[in-house]
């Protein structure tokens, strides 16, 4: 009995002596803490609201935001005319993008079209702008123009937060920038990335794959630490990332990364890349017009048939001769939510038509007053070799009432015929 205790009360103070970890207190790692640490880092260099959460939780001063930082002599003259233009134009442009996406919804075509036609108007004034400052000679000390917010407000010291609180500092500052880049807090699936740096597609498809391990999934793009939203990723097929990100020249182009190092993106064909981005330029959609339609949470699959997965693969995968080959038509429909928190239907139905194939695809989005905007895009792809198809796409637009009438007038948008060439 005495050795027995002689032994426990050895134990005890061995444990008393030994230096205390938190981080193994608290399950967490020494490399988990330093991964998580990293991220909170990254995070915060994109956000004023994570920069100023580390710095309440360390107990330091609050980074300045890029409105107060105190910075050099704004630039006069035509350089600083031309760069608070340029500066006013961006806030421009998105509000008469959201007068636009309003009046489509309203069915206003002929607002919407003077909506369109003054963006274009700022994107050819922009481009004249920046030529005009690019041609204007450099700047004296003193006078350059503002950092980028990033640059000015370096992120709080990250190192000074305990490991046992960093799972709880980085939950905390995804939620903050869900809210900042227009998600709800609590929407687990929708990623904010960080800083994408890889130079090669591999090391992009590396990166993404490390942020995006949930599906479905969407990550949401900040490049800039703007706050403002610059592209969005998506997994159209498993171990494939699709980013479509808004391009100098406001158009939307679509990349493709495998999330495997050497990996194959053939479950998504450079042909099918080549669609989506033509179609999206073609018929006009905007970013906040594609997030609308995308799952920001778990898929409720409604129906499905038979022939469907086999031909819509193959539609996927470019190869449309072979999904021209189904016997007849396959169909499917799913229901999810939006970045917004919309209730959302999307009925797909591919059938095969002469020398060719048909993907009709129609989109209903829960409206106010218990209204649905119901969006058809009727795809046809006939393949003319194994480097070209042309496509035909057309695309209408209606509201229907609770008891599915049609309210107004149906928008329908002439045809849209374009080659794809691989």
């Amino acid at each position: 009995m005495r050795l027995s205790a002689l032994l426990i009360a050895a134990v005890a103070l061995g444990a008393y002596l030994a230096p205390f970890n938190p981080a193994l207190a608290q399950g967490v790692s020494d490399a988990e803490c330093q991964r998580l640490r990293q991220r909170l880092t990254e995070h915060a260099k994109l956000s004023d609201g994570v920069r100023r959460a580390v710095a309440t939780q360390t107990g330091a001063a609050p980074a300045v935001s890029s409105g107060t930082t105190p910075g050099p002599v704004p630039p006069t003259g035509r350089t600083g005319a031309i760069r608070a233009r340029l500066e006013q134009i961006p806030k421009e442009r998105e509000a008469l993008e959201d007068q636009r996406l309003a009046a489509m919804v309203k069915l206003d075509l002929t607002r919407a079209g003077q909506a369109q036609a003054q963006i274009q108007a700022l994107d050819t004034e922009k481009a004249t702008l920046e030529r005009e400052l690019a041609a204007l000679p450099p700047s004296p000390p003193g006078a350059a123009a503002a950092a980028p917010p990033a640059a000015q407000a370096p992120a709080p010291d990250a190192a000074r937060i305990r490991c046992q609180d960093m799972p709880a500092a980085v939950d905390s500052a995804v939620k903050i920038r869900r809210r900042e880049l227009g998600a709800r807090e609590d929407q687990a699936a929708v990623i904010p990335l960080v800083g994408l740096k890889g130079q090669t597609a591999e090391q992009i498809g590396q990166e993404l794959a490390a942020q995006l391990t949930s599906a479905p999934t969407l990550g949401l793009l900040d490049a800039d630490g703007d706050g403002r939203l610059d592209g969005f990723v998506d997994v159209p097929v498993p171990g494939v990332f699709r980013l479509f990100r808004q391009k100098a020249d406001g158009t939307l182009g679509v990349e493709v990364f495998a999330a495997a190092a050497g990996g194959a993106t053939a479950g998504y064909g450079e042909l099918t890349r080549r669609l989506d981005e033509s179609t999206a330029r073609q018929t006009g959609q905007t970013l906040a017009d594609l997030l609308a339609i995308r799952p920001a949470g778990p898929l409720r699959a409604l129906t499905e048939t038979a022939e469907f997965g086999p031909a819509y693969a193959q539609f996927e995968a470019g190869n449309f001769a072979d999904a021209a080959r189904l016997g007849g038509a396959g169909g499917r429909s799913v229901g999810f939510q939006n970045l917004r928190g919309q209730d959302v239907r999307v009925v797909e139905i591919i059938s095969p038509v002469p020398g060719g194939v048909s993907l009709r695809r129609v989109v209903v989005l829960a409206q106010p007053n218990d209204q649905e905007l119901w969006e058809e895009t009727t795809t046809v792809v006939r393949p003319a070799s194994y480097l070209r198809a042309d496509v035909e796409v057309a695309r209408r637009r209606e509201t229907r009432n609770a008891s599915g009438l049609v309210v107004g007038t149906p928008s329908i948008a002439a045809p849209s015929k374009f080659t794809l060439e691989r």
